[in-house]
């Protein structure tokens, strides 16, 4: 079952489509910066779905994408969950591309804290995301005062509206990953990186391994920020049209 905060849309037969497929705790709000950016494209949001293991969120994703082959977006732990869509379902999936993820297993460093964190919202219950959480996922020396409290702002907002069982289910289901590295080197669609060089949820020797085999074009951008649909929607917009419209 699809989470229930955005539905899929219909698609527009008229534009070229994008598939989107969001964060945790992130729902079509992330895109928003995109939209002026890439108006000549519908953008499709696909919430992740609640229940499941990841290759069975994979297979309720592919579920909700046409037959057709289609250009899929995947942002942090979406973008884990695209590759797998396009590993195991490679019908469905024309380009790939993969924003602020390394596709796989998370440091145990990760997963003790979201077990740490899963235990006190059972016991304590769940009073939405931290200003000071959120300030770690946006790069502090890329925006003013003012910009970087509006992102901050969109971050929360998106966790309110979502709140603490779309949060506690995802966490249940894509914290435990296998690493995508062969199926993603032994996949035939176009494949796109974009990330923040310095963000500290990416796994750079992974990156720098895959980056190795010539297997995808890879943007590593400068800075340190996790949510660049948001921070950067005019950088990843670029990249985003490159990997549409290949020369």
């Amino acid at each position: 079952m699809l989470a229930p905060d955005h539905r899929s849309q219909k698609p527009n037969k008229m534009k070229p489509i994008l598939y989107l497929i969001p964060g945790t705790q992130c729902n079509a709000r992330l895109w928003s910066e995109l939209s002026s950016g890439l108006s000549d494209y519908q953008l499709v949001h696909l919430p992740i779905p609640l229940a499941g293991q990841p290759e069975q969120l994979a297979e309720q994703l592919a579920l909700a994408i046409p037959t057709q082959q289609v250009a899929l977006l995947g942002f942090s732990a979406g973008a884990y969950l695209a590759a797998l869509v396009a590993s195991l379902y490679p019908e469905k999936v024309a380009r790939l591309m993969l924003v602020s993820s390394s596709p796989c297993p998370l440091s145990e460093s990760e997963l003790a804290v979201r077990r740490q964190n899963l235990l006190l919202i059972e016991r304590f219950g769940y009073k939405g995301m931290s200003q000071k959480k959120a300030e770690t996922m946006i790069d502090p020396s890329r925006h003013n005062a003012a910009a970087a409290q509006q992102l901050i702002k969109i971050i929360r907002q998106m966790d309110t509206e979502l709140g603490k069982d779309v949060l506690t289910a995802q966490w249940h289901s894509t914290s435990v990953r296998r690493d995508l590295k062969n199926e993603l080197l032994n996949t035939k669609q176009p494949l796109c990186f974009v990330y923040s060089a310095d963000d500290p949820l990416i796994n750079r020797r992974w990156m720098q391994d895959f980056a190795q085999h010539n297997r995808a074009v890879i943007y590593a951008v400068e800075g340190s920020g996790h949510m660049l649909p948001l921070e950067q929607p005019t950088l990843l917009c670029h990249y985003i049209q490159q990997w549409l419209n290949p020369q």
